[in-house]
Order: structure tokens, then sequence, then C-alpha cells
């Protein structure tokens, strides 16, 4: 029977942009949609929107993300010819979609991919398109022809977590960013609420070793599979999840059947699913998760992309990592919507590290690594730092540890807040500010300013923002490059404006003016003693600007 999928707002506007980017001459286009906001169901309906004439090739990695993609797109367009390419399974070559896996294709010495004609292929998208960059997929896409700088072709890949582990930037395969929502945009109308909790433990990795981004898995495991930490696993759920259907993240096979069985010794109904057992034991293990029968499932690096259980309400990361993209995947799991779910609590089991950065969930939403949401959702912290940012815009919300900590540094102002960042200073003349996650801020005359910030491609954007509107005026592959960029087009185009930004321009080092000190104190703030006329400048350009 046909199923009917009927698109959101988000899904047509992303649709109709991919249209109007491509007739633009944008033809490499990456789109990022959290886990759960249907990236299928828009791709599903290509062949519909855009009227195809030649075929169309959805390229993916796993058996679970073909038959997904093979399902949605036959169910939408059943006039259809769709058929998979992978393993033992052999498309048509005159089909009218191909679902092919890329291990298939692109393996090295592979005639595969040769069975199918680039010239009769006009549209590729890739799912899970963080993995394009890899040599696999280059040599699909080349053999495809849509690399090609001046190929007529549309390539569109979809990802939730566009950066790479390996710090690799997406733009050697795409051109740009068309269409994106993030996690807080789309809770909670689209997603989940996300609660969570920070557990610390004594368990040291620090001199557990990395590679490509993240710890080494099997010295990784040697450390966090001892039995107090899987114990301490055990009494965290009881404390803040017993209530809750559980998936539990784990670093590897041994660790996955260490923490499955000290929930069963503590009587809780649990299972591992690992990559290495009988496909039907596994089949039987998601179905009794899935039935309720077992409300803990544990796993390593087997549910992290193309599971589907929107039942989920609880996830326990007992795996730490340093990859934004493994952890995004993670907490995806529970962020579907369902019936009678509130939210998914997310439990970070945070280990001690002195040399490594972990990605828990408050660092995905801006807030420090180390904040401790308490239970309480994003969306209640959300709402607190929209407030933040209005009336306390200096405040590097980043570094706030919670809410109690960031409602106390909205009474008081950190002088050194106000100061040019250090990792700023050898290359850079002018008065910076830390604008909190990752951007910095010069402040113009006129109201006017210039922001540096990272984007997701792994490179910088230098911002002209002005009294009613903003806009990109340059792209840079380094900070230091995209500083001296900003700084070198003030000097030429805003000389009027030099004056002011010098950072060590005499006029910034005396005390602040009355009249400064007065417009600070009719907006109910505490000025600190000592405040110069340069930070009383910065804090009154930024509560006016955002007034």
């Amino acid at each position: 029977m046909r199923k009917e999928y009927h698109l959101r707002d988000y899904q047509l506007e992303c649709l109709k942009t991919i249209k109007d980017r491509y007739q633009a001459g944008v033809r490499r286009q990456l789109i990022c949609l959290p886990t759960g906001s249907g990236k299928t169901v828009i791709f599903a309906k290509f062949p519909r929107y855009f009227r195809m004439q030649k075929q169309m090739l959805v390229l993916a990695h796993r058996k679970e993300l073909l038959d997904q993609a093979y399902d949605k797109i036959k169910d939408t367009n059943p006039g259809l010819n769709v058929a998979v390419e992978q393993a033992d399974r052999s498309a048509d070559p005159d089909c009218d979609v191909v679902i092919a896996s890329v291990p298939t294709l692109g393996r090295r010495g592979s005639n595969r991919i040769q069975r199918l004609d680039p010239d009769r292929f006009f549209l590729v998208v890739v799912d899970e398109a963080h993995h394009a960059t890899a040599a696999t997929y280059r040599r699909v896409l080349d053999y495809f022809g849509v690399l090609a700088p001046e190929s007529p072709k549309l390539l569109v890949g979809f990802t939730a977590t566009p950066k790479r582990g390996d710090g690799q930037g997406l733009n050697a395969v795409f051109q740009e960013i068309a269409f994106s929502r993030s996690l807080p945009e789309m809770i909670p109308k689209w997603l989940a609420p996300v609660a969570g909790y920070r557990v610390e433990t004594d368990v040291d990795l620090s001199r557990v070793r990395t590679r490509m981004g993240d710890f080494v898995t099997s010295r990784l495991s040697q450390a966090v599979n001892t039995t107090p930490r899987n114990d301490l696993v055990v009494d965290v759920f009881r404390s803040n999840l017993k209530d809750r259907k559980t998936l539990c993240f784990c670093v590897d096979v041994a660790h996955t059947n260490s923490v499955a069985k000290a929930f069963q010794e503590a009587g809780i109904p649990a299972a591992a699913v690992t990559g290495d057992m009988d496909p039907a034991k596994r089949e039987k293990a998601l179905e009794d998760f899935h039935t309720g029968r077992i409300q803990v499932l544990a796993n390593c690096m087997v549910l992290t992309e193309g599971y589907d259980e929107p039942s989920i309400t609880g996830i326990i990361l007992a795996r730490p990592t340093k990859s934004a993209l493994l952890y995004t995947q993670m907490i995806g799991r529970g962020t579907r919507k369902y019936r009678g779910k509130e939210n998914v609590t997310i439990i970070d089991i945070v280990d001690v590290t002195r040399d490594h950065s972990l990605t828990t969930l408050p660092s995905l939403f801006g807030f420090a690594e180390q904040f401790d949401l308490e239970g309480h959702t994003t969306d209640e912290v959300q709402r607190d730092i929209r407030w933040v940012e209005t009336h306390r815009p200096w405040i590097p919300i980043d570094k706030a540890t919670s809410l109690s900590d960031l409602r106390y540094r909205c009474e008081r102002i950190n002088l050194l807040d106000l100061e040019t960042p250090a990792e700023l200073q050898p290359f850079s003349d002018f008065a910076w500010i830390d604008r909190g996650r990752g951007g910095y801020r010069l402040g113009l005359a006129d109201a006017t300013a210039i922001l540096v910030a990272p984007t997701i491609l792994g490179d910088w954007e230098v911002i002209l923002r002005g009294r009613q509107e903003e806009k990109i005026i340059t792209r840079a592959n380094r900070l230091e490059e995209a500083i001296q960029q900003a700084e070198n087009r003030v000097s030429q185009d805003l000389p009027e404006s030099v004056g002011l930004v010098l950072r060590n321009a005499r006029w910034r080092q005396t005390p602040a003016s009355e009249k400064q000190v007065r417009l600070l104190r009719d907006q109910k703030i505490a000025v600190p003693e000592g405040l110069t006329k340069g930070q009383a400048n910065h804090l009154i350009s930024l509560l006016f600007r955002n007034r």
C-alpha cells in the first residue's frame, strides 16, 4: 500500500531552495538537517519535484540506509522503477532510480560501477554526506562526473553532522550549504525536547591516544570498561531514567557486553547489540526493545546511523568521544517525536581529561563543555540565553557552566571578557572581542561591526553587519587570514573607523566617561571599577545594536 508523506514547511522550503540555487549556478549543494527531520522524505520527492527526464542515483554506505531510501522513494513514486545495487542485489541499468552502496561501487578494482552509464544520470544524492570526502565516495562521484567544474549535473548531499572527525572540510566536494536547520531550531515543534545530566567519573583519559580526531577504540575500552564505571552507568539509569526506554552507547564489543551484563545483574531487562552477532539474534534484540520486553539496549557503532526507533526516551553516552559528528549521531537516535514523549533525556558520562576536549550535549548548543543541564531541557536554557544575548550581549555564553553561573555572570561585568583574545594578539592590531561560540567581533563607527565566524564547512566568514542588514564580504581558510582580510577591509574602505578600533589607541585606556557610565547604569548595568573608555564603548555599542 502506498504511503503519503506530507511535507512540512521547511521540507518544502528546502526543495525550493535546492532548485533556486541550482538555477543560480550552484551544482554541488549540501543540506544540513538534524536526525529525525525527514531528510530521506525530501529526496524521495526529487523525481516528481524536478520532473526528472534522466536517472537519479542515491548513494549510501549501509544496508539500513539503502533500504530506508528504497522504501520511501518507492512509496512516494509508485510508478517508477527503483532498484538497489549492493552485494548480491543488482539494479537494472535502465531503471529510473538506482540506490547504490558506496562500498560496492567505489571499492578499488571493482567493475560494478561500469554497469551504469554516467551520461544517463542527472541527479546524484549522497546520504550521510559527511562521508563524501572518503576515497570510495570520490571515485563514485568522479565516475558520474558531478565534480567536474563545468558539469550541469546536480549533486545534493544530506547530513545531520557536516563536521568530519578528521577535521577535513566538506568544501572539497560541496560548493555551499544550500539549506540548513539546527537541532535547537527544530525543537520542540518538529523534534522532541532534549534534557540532560552530566555525570563525572574518576576514570582518567589523559593517556588515551587519539587517531583521526577521536580516541583509539582499543585504548579507550581498556580505560572505561571497568566494573565501578559500568556499575555507575546502572546507578545513573536508576536515578534518572528508570521508567524510560534507554539506548546506551558503548566503546566496543567487550564494553557493550559488560554494560549489558551489569544491567542484567541489577535485575534490569537489557541486551547487547554488536556488529559481529548473528543477524537473527540482533533482530530479536531490536524487536524486544521495540516492544518493551527489553528496557535497555547497549550497542557499539551499530545503531548510530540508519536506526529508527522513535519511542526511545533515554540515551546514555557511556562512550566518551571528541567527535561532534559521532556524538550528534548518537543523540539523534532519541530526538524523533512519539506519542506521549515529553522529551529525551541524555546522560553524559564524563571522564577526567587534561589534554582532550570531549563533545557533550551542552557543547552542541553552544554552552561550555562542562555545562551541567541538571535535568533542564536545552530549550529552557536557550530561552535564558536569548535574554542574555539581547540584554547582556558581551557575556561569553560558552564559558558559563550552568544556569546559575550564567545568571551570576549577568549581575557583574568581567573586564577580561572585554579584552582582545590572546589567540588574536600575535597577528592583529585591532580591538577584537570574543563573541563566544568561536567567533569574534570588531565594533566600527555608525553602529556597524565586522564579525569573523567559523562555518561548518571548516572555513571562516567575514561578515559586515550594519543597522538593517548583514552581508558576507569574504571567506578564508584560516582564522589568521580571515582577521587580516577584515582589518585590511577596514583600513581601505572604512578609514574613519581605524582610530576607533586600534587596540593600543591611547583613548581606549583612559577611564570611562561620565556619559558612558550614565548610559550603562540607565540600562541597569553594574559598572565595575576600572572600566575604560574602550571597554565602555564596546558595551554600549553591543547594547544599542541589539535593542
